[in-house]
């Protein structure tokens, strides 16, 4: 175990390591995918619309969660390891202050994004005037600046704790729960309730869908129906994006939800200070950051284009450590 004159640790050394070892590859994972999402919706993706733009954000707050969340809490476990105190004040400042507007804005992105699928499959044929680029960009600006706000109040408020425990940190009761409300239940509230809604929509142009391609269609010059072929071709477009965003959000869920549950069973349990350490200092929060990792590799599971990105990057980065290169 780790100890020094100021705070104890209680978690044994041969955790830490594992902990520290194990954000090190996420940190490098999560940098890898998400530059690969901004570099394709952003850079080589030349048909950019609205929904890119979002899901380049997205990538954006994840890669600053992997940047900035990592590394603080690497440094914290390392000099932890090695007995050596640190400024404890900061350390819940930085820390807590990066995960919980980041969070927001990965979350408020996603929320973004699904609003703009919900008028995609709702509203098909005013979608392109409802949902432009510059009510993206509008959207986009107010999630950054709501994040900053967030980032300097979590940034004030957040102190070292009372306990003689190292890296566990304090916030008032109140502030703590507004900011948990404003970052994960509400906006995690209303993107179940869209996306409720659009299976719902989906599943009533499946059956629309089935009862249209089954009367005669006018033909086109290569003899294809041409009401048919568009309708299977925008039905399952349509229900791919659910079936994608279905497995975001619930990945989101399980990760925003999860610490809820188990922080409280264990508040109100037994626990010893190991115990308390272990979870919320070692475990809690590496659930927020693993949201941030997965997120760009859902979309490579679901979607060729994104797999076609990363191979091709992955193939450049391999070219240039190539020697002679």
């Amino acid at each position: 175990m780790a100890n020094n004159s100021t705070h104890f640790f209680a978690v044994p050394t041969d955790v830490l390591m594992f902990s520290v070892v194990f954000k090190f590859v996420a940190m490098i994972i999560g940098i890898l995918g998400n530059m690969t999402v901004i570099i394709y919706a952003i850079l080589t993706n030349k048909e950019k619309t609205a929904t890119s733009y979002l899901v380049g954000n997205l990538a954006l707050a994840d890669l600053l969660v992997c940047v900035t969340f990592y590394p603080i809490w690497i440094i914290e476990f390392t000099l932890t390891i090695l007995n050596i105190d640190s400024d404890q004040d900061l350390f819940c400042k930085l820390s807590r202050s990066t995960i919980w507007s980041l969070l927001f804005a990965s979350v408020a992105t996603l929320l973004a994004i699904t609003v703009d699928r919900y008028f995609y499959i709702v509203k098909p044929l005013k979608y392109s005037l409802i949902v432009t680029k510059r009510r993206a960009f509008l959207a986009i600006s107010g999630i950054w600046l709501t994040t900053c706000c967030l980032f300097v109040l979590s940034l004030v408020h957040w102190r070292m704790s009372d306990f003689r425990l190292r890296s566990f940190c304090d916030i008032n009761d109140y502030i703590h729960h507004s900011i948990e409300i404003l970052v994960g239940y509400l906006p995690l509230t209303l993107i179940l309730i869209l996306n409720i809604r659009i299976l719902i929509i989906a599943e009533k142009q499946r059956k629309r869908i089935l009862v249209e391609t089954a009367v005669p269609a006018i033909a086109t010059s290569d003899g294809q129906p041409a009401n048919k072929i568009s309708a299977i071709h925008g039905f399952f477009h349509a229900v791919k994006a659910v079936k994608t965003f279905s497995i975001v959000v619930a990945v989101l869920a399980f990760c925003v939800l999860t610490p809820t549950v188990l922080g409280t069973v264990i508040h109100y349990s037994n626990c010893s200070a190991s115990c308390h350490q272990m979870w919320y200092v070692v475990c809690n929060y590496q659930l927020y950051g693993i949201n941030s990792i997965v997120n760009a590799f859902i979309y490579g599971m679901r979607h060729v284009k994104y797999r076609k990105a990363y191979r091709y990057i992955l193939l450049k980065i391999l070219r240039c450590n190539q020697p002679g290169n």
